[in-house]
């Protein structure tokens, strides 16, 4: 089965992320969508995982893409800029697990040196296949970061940079911003 693969911090989800989970579902059969550094609270990481999972659930949903999309979490190996081989194969492993296949294509949009440092070559030529987007090319270049800083300016806008989910409890993640400003 063809399977392709989100791995994100959704902090929070944006249309940026909505855009690469709209590319795989539209290019495979199934969809593994993770949500990452679920073991990290911090002015990085300020929104608990349980939130960025229900955020990512109903924007998932009202864009209708859950009929092929399977959400799960992952806490991080060690420290967020790892980005070794042990990295790699942690989470190799993991997306095996959950989805009994040892093929998948991976959608990133930050990076093409940081996402092929993590897997060795044997991996990358015979089981990870990647589509990276530019991030300038997803949604003129939203990142959660410019997001976070909309909310805590209150200047998000609706409907044009986050989905409606996101945009509606916006004073709920404006609550765990201020927590780590």
């Amino acid at each position: 089965m063809k399977t392709g693969v989100i791995l994100a911090r959704f902090q929070p989800i944006h249309n940026g992320h909505l855009q690469l989970i709209k590319k795989a579902c539209d290019e495979n059969e199934q969809v593994l969508v993770i949500i990452g550094s679920i073991d990290k609270l911090s002015k990085r990481n300020p929104i608990p995982w349980t939130i960025r999972k229900q955020l990512v659930e109903k924007a998932i949903k009202d864009h209708s893409l859950h009929e092929k999309t399977k959400i799960v979490e992952l806490a991080d190996l060690s420290d967020e800029s790892d980005n070794s081989h042990d990295w790699g194969f942690y989470l190799y492993s993991f997306i095996v697990s959950k989805i009994n296949q040892s093929d998948f294509t991976i959608y990133y949009s930050d990076g093409f040196e940081t996402i092929t440092s993590w897997f060795p070559g044997f991996l990358l030529r015979n089981n990870v296949s990647l589509s990276l987007l530019a991030r300038n090319t997803c949604e003129d270049g939203v990142s959660a970061t410019m997001v976070r800083d909309m909310i805590l300016a209150d200047s998000l806008p609706e409907n044009d940079v986050v989905p409606q989910c996101v945009y509606d409890m916006r004073q709920t993640i404006k609550a765990f911003l201020n927590v780590f400003k």
